[in-house]
């Protein structure tokens, strides 16, 4: 009997829920889009207190200079386990030592440079990018207040947010290290 409980469904992919992709609503984010700089475990401009010292964690714009082929472009840290909140502006803290893959560290590209937050949320409203998954009809994801999401089979608003956020154009962790390591 024990075996055939374990064995696979035939039924298809499975929906994930809501807690299960650490689902958070615009409200619960203040309309802010997620990143480490609205994440109570960031130790402002420096390091994260879950991932430890070894990684720097801080926006940039990258390439320094635009060029003819390539527009300068503004890049927000944020990982899956962001929690909204302030930041810790004192002496850097540390509660942990996790794999930055194993927490999903990526860097966004914001729609524009200069904005006071960027980061992501599921629609790119207030100065978030779009999430691959956020599914619209119209021409601009950020014009929809709300619509479907291919992960939670569902619809939710623009400016919520969750840890299956996917983009075509974020940049993974250990990449974004080597850019700022340039940039020293």
């Amino acid at each position: 009997m024990r075996r055939a409980n374990s064995q696979p469904s035939l039924e298809g992919v499975p929906v994930l829920s809501r807690p299960q992709v650490l689902f958070t609503t615009a409200a619960e984010m203040r309309n802010e889009p997620a990143s480490c700089y609205n994440c109570i475990f960031y130790n402002h401009d420096e390091s994260c207190q879950l991932i430890g010292p070894r990684v720097v964690i801080s926006k940039f714009t990258y390439p320094k200079v635009a060029t003819n082929d390539a527009k300068r472009i503004e890049y927000w840290p944020c990982c899956g386990m962001h929690q909204h909140g302030e930041p810790n502006f004192g002496p850097p803290t540390f509660s942990a030592s996790n794999d930055p893959t194993s927490l999903d560290l990526i860097w966004i590209n914001a729609p524009s440079l200069g904005l006071e937050r960027g980061g992501a949320n599921c629609g790119g409203e207030n100065g978030g990018d779009d999430c691959d998954n956020y599914c619209t009809d119209g021409d601009d994801k950020r014009d929809e207040p709300s619509a479907f999401c291919r992960v939670l089979q569902s619809t939710v608003m623009n400016g919520d947010v969750c840890a299956s956020w996917r983009d075509d154009d974020q940049l993974p962790w250990d990449k974004a290290q080597n850019i700022l390591k340039e940039r020293e």
